[in-house]
């Protein structure tokens, strides 16, 4: 499987555009995705990013989002269906899994998937690291002073 910088930074760019009115609410969030992942893996992450109050398994609708913690962890719904776009046909992990149903799939994959999985989960950090940063100073330097 291999997946180009200019999909996976498009990917991720397309996403957080949906949210970039609240980007105040969710950048601090977003820059811990990685640091997560190393820290706790995964499943952990999985289990974040797919909370009771994103059902569904897509990205919140930061837009219109009224609960705070929804749009919190915006950045995170979209680390997991960005995730899981670019790996859904190969290694069967969808962005609607509950908690339960992705670890077991990842589970049952090789080790070699399993490092492929997290090693792009941790690009996808880094992607949507870089483009808060960059979404966050266009928006800022349109208010007046």
């Amino acid at each position: 499987m291999s997946v180009e910088p200019y999909e996976l930074d498009r990917e991720v760019f397309n996403y957080l555009q949906e949210g970039v009115e609240q980007i105040n609410d969710w950048q601090g969030a977003a820059s811990g995705i990685a640091e997560y992942v190393a820290t706790w893996g995964v499943e952990r992450f999985w289990a974040m990013s797919r909370s009771l109050r994103l059902r569904g398994g897509g990205v919140p609708d930061s837009a219109n989002e009224t609960d705070e913690q929804k749009r919190r962890y915006f950045a995170w719904g979209v680390a997991r269906v960005v995730l899981c776009e670019l790996v859904q046909q190969e290694l069967q992990v969808k962005a609607e899994m509950d908690t339960q149903d992705f670890q077991n799939q990842f589970r049952g994959l090789d080790l070699n998937q399993q490092v492929l999985l997290v090693d792009l989960l941790m690009e996808i950090a880094d992607t949507i690291q870089f483009w808060t940063m960059r979404l966050k100073d266009a928006k800022d330097s349109q208010q007046p002073a």
